[in-house]
């Protein structure tokens, strides 16, 4: 397969860099080379979602006040702009799916609660997986906040997955649990893993398998049989790591301190400044962009391409992957709570400010992006 990674420096001790204080950083402007569309109902769907996530997940917030801060990070958007063309129930489906998802990662990032110990995220996560199933082990307890959401969205989604689907559906979400838990270690103990580790790490925790499936899902295909094959292989590699790039970078003011973060990789074991680490995250964000575009257009004017099934979901990732970096601009869970999105999409971005927005420069001069260009190369593993 191919891959795109940083050059490495050799430098594996801690930089300089790395502890260095700094007010902010300037995001570039990333490419954005694919189309973004909200869906017909996205209102709708997103009011909708926020009742279901009032209806079965409010018990994993300490109080009312928590929980009218975290709807306030609107991820019940994220389903309709990930999946424009969907139906109506099948977009809705995605937001609630999302949701709950966002309240696994939400928790598991609370270190004096569920993300306190790798154990006992462990025994939360095992619990998960037995009510998406649908199934409660003898003994297991079923006092879990998330057993009654991972039971309805199970009946919902497996009523429109075929067979093999069903099965892919279960493996991914065991894939992302132990993705999450195997994070923890990392984040416990301050530990920065080399890219090649974070990497594999990030993409079960990112949810990668079941973003994929449910990009099926919504669209009412089934890839199964083709997604083995090295085309899709390739078309998937580069599509997901742009997904998780974007992310680092667009999140990076909420996960400064977290070493799961492509950014925080780079600066610990590239010797690179906060600025150098951005730039070079960014950049390979767009090469991966880039690649995904080369790699999907090389699946759509080939064999595969004369299947109608095959050319939706092409479009459904495109869709997935513009969909998702636009709700990363919009949601005040990156930017602080309050944060408003006025469209901008780079600019200097502060690290101290309670909220945060792009803005043209950056306050102290010392602080303006002057930064030797990194350099990144291609290379085949």
């Amino acid at each position: 397969m191919f891959d795109i990674a940083p050059q490495r420096t050799g430098t594996s001790s801690p930089a300089r860099h790395e502890y260095e204080k700094t007010e902010g950083f300037f995001l570039p402007e990333l490419p954005r080379l694919l189309p973004v569309a909200y869906h017909p109902k996205a209102a709708q769907i997103e009011f909708r979602s926020n009742a279901w996530l009032r209806r079965y997940l409010s018990g994993c917030f300490v109080g009312e006040g928590d929980l009218l801060k975290f709807l306030r990070e609107r991820v019940g958007l994220y389903g309709p702009l990930i999946a424009p063309t969907a139906d109506e129930q099948h977009a809705l489906d995605l937001a609630d799916f999302y949701h709950f998802v966002a309240v696994i990662d939400t928790m598991a990032a609370d270190h004096s609660g569920l993300g306190a110990s790798h154990c006992g995220a462990r025994d939360v996560f095992d619990r998960i997986i037995a009510d998406f199933a649908a199934v409660i082990e003898p003994g297991m307890s079923d006092n879990s906040p998330f057993g009654p959401a991972a039971r309805d969205l199970w009946l919902r989604i497996s009523a429109g997955l075929t067979p093999h689907q069903v099965e892919r559906f279960r493996t991914s979400m065991s894939s992302f649990l132990r993705g999450v838990a195997s994070e923890l270690p990392y984040q416990l103990n301050g530990s920065v893993p080399d890219y090649d580790t974070y990497m594999a790490v990030r993409r079960d925790s990112f949810g990668c398998d079941f973003i994929l499936l449910l990009t099926e899902y919504s669209l009412a295909v089934d890839m199964t049989e083709l997604a083995a094959s090295p085309q899709f292989a390739k078309v998937h590699a580069h599509a997901m790591r742009q997904l998780i790039l974007v992310n680092d970078v667009l999140s990076l003011r909420k996960e400064l301190g977290d070493p799961m973060n492509a950014v925080r990789v780079l600066r610990r074991h590239n010797g690179l400044t906060l600025q150098q680490a951005v730039d070079a995250v960014c950049e390979l964000a767009e090469r991966h962009e880039r690649a995904y575009i080369a790699a999907r257009d090389a699946v759509r004017y080939g064999p595969f391409g004369a299947h109608t099934d095959v050319r939706t979901y092409l479009e459904g990732l495109d869709h997935l992957l513009a969909g998702s970096q636009e709700y990363e601009y919009l949601t005040p869970r990156y930017f602080g709570d309050g944060s408003v999105w006025d469209g901008s999409t780079s600019g200097w971005v502060s690290l101290t400010a309670p909220i945060a927005r792009f803005l043209p420069q950056a306050g102290p001069a010392s602080e303006q992006r002057r930064t030797k260009a990194v350099r990144i190369h291609t290379r085949r593993s």
